[in-house]
């Protein structure tokens, strides 16, 4: 074969293939080397690796040596050991990222078991300096030791729960359902209890094997309970204010320290302490009432606002409660203050609640104002100013009531009949008897100021004396009589008078009678007097 060219051996591609890789090997002054797949006869890939070099023969002539070199296996070995490598470097890579990852992780519990369920071996990990996990102690028996120690470690309230949970048959049945069980629970500390969560899984490549973390969540629950807390005031707070009406505002205070919290409805409220939380309620909203509480108020706000009176009127009554004239925008508005004591989840809380009652109380002052205006018009006389025969019946009913319940104090009854008043309204007209009447209703009230004249009917009054006109009674009929004489000499207003005291009987109306009868004994002597002149 030597002296062959390539084309006298191969096919015509192959040979120029050839020829070519001759001509780059004949340009170059180092080994030319290639490698390239060439399938075999059954179609499988084969690396050959290609070396050819130019040389120079005995003659002087320029040839080329080559030598082509199956390196299929040798590649393949290389590739797996590459593999291999690649494979160890980034499992090793992967490892330690879990290891970092792991005590990142392991960095939350306080405390870390790793427990075989069928041989109860345990061993105990804790967080020691700089959250490093450090090996505690061994042990045997673990669910036996939980049940042991239940009664040591945990909180009274939460033995029962721990205790149950912590049975084997129980944990791996929650296990078999979920994978991970997760329970709170307190722990006892020398600081008193904390809350802990225990969380539990099971190992996926070995359900032999458990593990068993704890964490403190002490200042989590703390703030969720707090959160809570504020949530339960808030709603019932609204359901006070749906309930009761407008509330300024609601104080949440616990009776034994004083310390309470305040919830206002408005800000144009100034209550009794600005901050939304205090240490001593009573001395606060005592020392704050002297510049929010109208000034007529305060002593008796002050007098009443004491933590014993408080608490005694609650215990009494089941309710404190007390209004009085608060400043709000610089003007007095009628409020009123309830407390009263409720169970709560944190013991007994005194619940003291201001509500804004000043538009129903300037109503009711309206109200008796008007009531009280239609009362007076109501009893009396629209002709001559005093009270009407209503109003006498009232005044009878009501000293007749006294009269049963032997507490009546002395009293006697006038009567006045004003004479000669039909022929004034026939000689002289209407308007001129009520001015007739106006006047002699004058000369009555000028006699018993302070007695209460009744028209009782068209010309008849009635005076229902007491007190220090009663004690001058005699003086003042007297008078009444002195008027008498004068105006018959002169022509005046003539009006007869006749009085009866109250001798123990048994209703006005007999009074009444007395004082009536007496009345028309002096109306026939008058008459008699001026008709004989």
């Amino acid at each position: 074969m030597i002296g062959l060219t390539a084309a006298e051996i191969f096919d015509a591609k192959t040979a120029a293939k050839f020829d070519e890789e001759d001509k780059i090997a004949l340009s170059m002054d180092t080994p030319y080397i290639f490698v390239e797949d060439v399938p075999d006869a059954d179609g499988n890939p084969h690396q050959l690796q290609t070396t050819k070099l130019k040389y120079t023969d005995a003659s002087g002539r320029q040839c080329v040596l080559g030598i082509c070199q199956d390196m299929t296996d040798m590649v393949r070995i290389q590739r797996e050991i590459a593999t291999s490598k690649e494979a160890y470097e980034k499992a090793r890579s992967t490892g330690i990222i879990y290891t970092h990852i792991a005590q990142a992780l392991a960095r939350s519990y306080s405390n870390l078991y790793y427990v075989n369920v069928n041989s109860e071996e345990y061993i105990e990990y804790r967080n020691g300096e700089r959250n490093a996990l450090t090996e505690a102690r061994r042990g045997w028996h673990f669910f036996e030791e939980c049940q042991i120690e239940v009664n040591e470690f945990v909180y009274p309230d939460d033995r029962e729960k721990f205790a149950k949970a912590m049975e084997r048959q129980t944990l791996m049945k929650a296990l078999d359902e979920n994978n991970t069980f997760i329970m709170t629970y307190r722990l006892l500390t020398d600081e008193g209890p904390v809350f802990v969560s225990m969380k539990v899984s099971r190992m996926e490549d070995d359900e032999r094997f458990i593990i068993i973390g704890i964490t403190d969540i002490d200042e989590e629950m703390k703030q969720r309970q707090a959160v809570e807390r504020v949530k339960e005031e808030q709603i019932a707070y609204q359901r006070l204010r749906a309930l009761a009406g407008d509330f300024l505002c609601i104080y949440s205070v616990v009776p034994e320290t004083g310390e309470y919290r305040e919830h206002s409805a408005t800000t144009s409220f100034e209550g009794f302490e600005r901050s939304r939380k205090g240490q001593d309620f009573f001395t606060d909203s005592r020392q704050q009432a002297r510049s929010v509480i109208y000034p007529e108020d305060l002593k008796r706000f002050l007098d009443m606002m004491t933590k014993e009176n408080v608490i005694s009127e609650i215990e009494r009554h089941g309710i404190f409660s007390l209004s009085y004239r608060h400043m709000m925008e610089g003007k007095p508005c009628y409020v009123q203050l309830r407390a009263a004591i409720v169970e709560e989840k944190e013991g007994p809380r005194l619940i003291v609640g201001i509500s804004d009652i000043d538009a129903h109380v300037r109503q009711e002052e309206e109200y008796e104002k008007r009531l009280a205006q239609a009362q007076r018009e109501a009893n009396l006389d629209a002709l001559t100013g005093v009270k009407n025969r209503h109003a006498y019946l009232e005044a009878e009913e009501r000293l007749d009531r006294q009269i049963a319940e032997h507490r009546v104090s002395d009293f006697a009854i006038v009567i006045l009949d004003v004479n000669d008043l039909k022929k004034v309204n026939d000689t002289e007209g209407h308007k001129a008897g009520d001015q007739y009447l106006r006047d002699a209703v004058s000369i009555i009230c000028g006699i018993f100021k302070r007695s209460p004249i009744f028209r009782v009917g068209g010309d008849e009054f009635a005076a229902i004396v007491q007190g220090a006109d009663y004690e001058s009674i005699e003086e003042l009929t007297g008078r009444m009589k002195d008027h008498n004489t004068k105006a018959v000499r002169s022509g005046g207003i003539v009006i007869a008078c006749g009085m009866a005291k109250f001798e123990n009987d048994a209703r006005v109306a007999i009074v009444f009678e007395r004082a009536d009868h007496d009345m028309y004994e002096n109306k026939s002597s008058l008459k008699e007097g001026r008709t004989a002149r």
